[in-house]
C-alpha cells in the first residue's frame, strides 16, 4: 500500500528503528523505499524484500597486446598497473616481466617439423599461473578454449589472419575501452600479403566501436595501405615506381654478366680439375717411361 505525506500525517524515516518496531507491534511505520515512493513497514514477523543495490560501472579495461617484434616489444607498458598484458607466441617466452593472459591459437606445436621448439615452448607454458587461451586442451590440460565460434559470429570469418586478429577481436568482446598494439608490426613480406589486412580491419573496428587504440610510432601497423587507383598516382608513387625501374634496368645487365661469368667460371673450373687429376694421376708418366 501507498501514501502520500498528507495521508500519512506523520515524518517521514528512511529506515525504522527498533524502538519503532517494538512500540508499534504490528502496527506499521512509514519508510520511505528505493524509488523514493513511502511505503509501510510489513507487519511484524513479516520478511521485508531489501532495495536493490545499484548497478556498478564496468571496470575501465585496458588492454596491452604484446607481440614479439624488437621495434616496440619492450615499450609495452608492463610496469603500468592499469593496464591489462596479454602475451603470445614462443619468441616471447620468459621475455615479459608481466602477464595477465596468454593466447596461445596454434594446435601444430607437436608436428614433427615444429617440435624442436614446439615442446619446450609448451613446457614452459605448463609452468606459469597465468591464464592461457589455446584452441581446447588436449596440449595443456588447463588451457581455456578459447571461443571461436562465438567470435566469428560476431565479427564474420574474413579477417582472422593472424593471433593478434583473435586477440583484438576478445579484447573487443571484453568490453576493453583501450587497446594497445606493442611489438606488432607485420612489416614482413608474408605478413603483409597474409595477415596485415586482418589487423588493420581488427584496428578499424575497434576505433569504429569508440575504442581507443595505442600504436607506438616504431610499428608500422599504423600505416593503412594504399588506396588502389588514387595513391597510385600521387607524385611520391610515381617517384617510388621510377626509382624500382631504375633500380631493375641497372640489375638486369649484371644479372646477364653474372651467368656470362658463372659460365665461364664453371668451364676453368672443370678444366682446372682435369689439370689437378693429370698432376696427380699422371705426374711420373715422363720418367716412367724412360725419358727425361
Amino acid at each position: 500500500m501507498v501514501h502520500s505525506k498528507e495521508e500519512l500525517g506523520m515524518q517521514l524515516k528512511l529506515t525504522p528503528t527498533t524502538n519503532d518496531l517494538q512500540a508499534n507491534g504490528n502496527g506499521a511505520v512509514p519508510y520511505v523505499v528505493s524509488d523514493g515512493r513511502v511505503d509501510f513497514f510489513p507487519e511484524k514477523g513479516v520478511a521485508i524484500e531489501p532495495a536493490p543495490e545499484a548497478k556498478k560501472e564496468p571496470e575501465y579495461l585496458k588492454i596491452a597486446i604484446v607481440g614479439t617484434a624488437p621495434s616496440s616489444r619492450s615499450l609495452a607498458p608492463v610496469n603500468d598497473p592499469s593496464w591489462t598484458i596479454w602475451g603470445c607466441s614462443a619468441g616471447n617466452q620468459g621475455m615479459l616481466s608481466r602477464v595477465d593472459a596468454w593466447f596461445e591459437i596454434h594446435s601444430n606445436l607437436m608436428w614433427p617439423e615444429h617440435e624442436h621448439f614446439g615442446k619446450p615452448y609448451l613446457d614452459w607454458l605448463r609452468q606459469q599461473t597465468f591464464p592461457i587461451y589455446m584452441q581446447d586442451n588436449s596440449l595443456i590440460e588447463r588451457a581455456i578454449p578459447y571461443p571461436r565460434d562465438e567470435i566469428v559470429a560476431e565479427f564474420g570469418r574474413y579477417f582472422f589472419t593472424s593471433s593478434f586478429a583473435w586477440m583484438m577481436a576478445f579484447a573487443i568482446k571484453q568490453g576493453a575501452k583501450e587497446i594497445g598494439l606493442w611489438g606488432v608490426d607485420m612489416a614482413s613480406k608474408d605478413e603483409y600479403v597474409l595477415q596485415r589486412s586482418g589487423g588493420h580491419f581488427f584496428i578499424q573496428e575497434a576505433m569504429r566501436r569508440g575504442i581507443i587504440v595505442h600504436i607506438p610510432k616504431e610499428s608500422d601497423l599504423a600505416q593503412p595501405p594504399a588506396l588502389y587507383g588514387f595513391d597510385d598516382s600521387t607524385n611520391f608513387m610515381r617517384k617510388i615506381m621510377a626509382r624500382k625501374k631504375e633500380l631493375s634496368d641497372r640489375i638486369g645487365p649484371m644479372k646477364q654478366q653474372r651467368e656470362q661469368l658463372t659460365q665461364n667460371i664453371t668451364y676453368l673450373e672443370g678444366a682446372l680439375e682435369d689439370i689437378d687429376y693429370i698432376q696427380t694421376i699422371w705426374g711420373g708418366a715422363q720418367s716412367a717411361s724412360g725419358f727425361k
